[in-house]
């Protein structure tokens, strides 16, 4: 089992060596540890879906060691500030349990998504399989309310059944 900071280092190398954002990095670990990573990581629910204070700390212990770079930029719609975070780390063979070429393909479709998709898709698995809210749409409405517009729940369980993780009623 790798070490969850060698985990993190490993995503950010397969994604092509960065990775913006903050949920976008505790979103991609929950997904890829329910597509059988196996990083051990504890999440529980926060405000922006699964979070995992060992993912954060990972992240802190990566930047630590220097296999991680976090550079803070401002958008420009808002001023709100994002992290990108970088590494020159040789991608591995495997992430975990899962083969690195496997972890590449879902890094891919995750790249795909922007970050509030990648957020209600976890949310979405969360509410469904960790919770089992039985109507997890309308407790999605409650918990995501101003998110889940303008097709973005459409396109989270779109990606949600391409990796096998949607709930039966999605």
């Amino acid at each position: 089992m790798s070490q969850l900071d060698d985990l993190v280092v490993g995503a950010v190398a397969l994604s092509g060596g960065e990775l913006v954002g903050r949920i976008r990095m505790q979103k991609v670990i929950y997904l890829l540890d329910q597509l059988g990573m196996g990083s051990d990581a504890a999440f529980e629910y926060h405000h922006y879906g699964p979070y995992s204070e060992a993912v954060s700390d990972a992240v802190t212990d990566a930047k630590f060691w220097g296999n991680l770079k976090e550079s803070v930029n401002f958008r420009v719609t808002d001023g709100a500030p994002y992290s990108t975070f970088a590494t020159v780390t040789q991608a591995p063979a495997n992430l975990g349990n899962l083969s690195g070429e496997s972890a590449r393909r879902y890094l891919d479709k995750f790249a795909g998504c922007t970050s509030t998709v990648l957020e209600l898709a976890a949310t979405v698995h969360w509410l469904a399989f960790k919770e089992q809210i039985p109507d997890w749409r309308s407790e999605l409405e409650v918990r995501k309310a101003g998110k889940t517009g303008n097709g973005r729940i459409e396109q989270a369980l779109v990606l949600l059944r391409s990796l096998g993780l949607a709930p039966q009623d999605a």
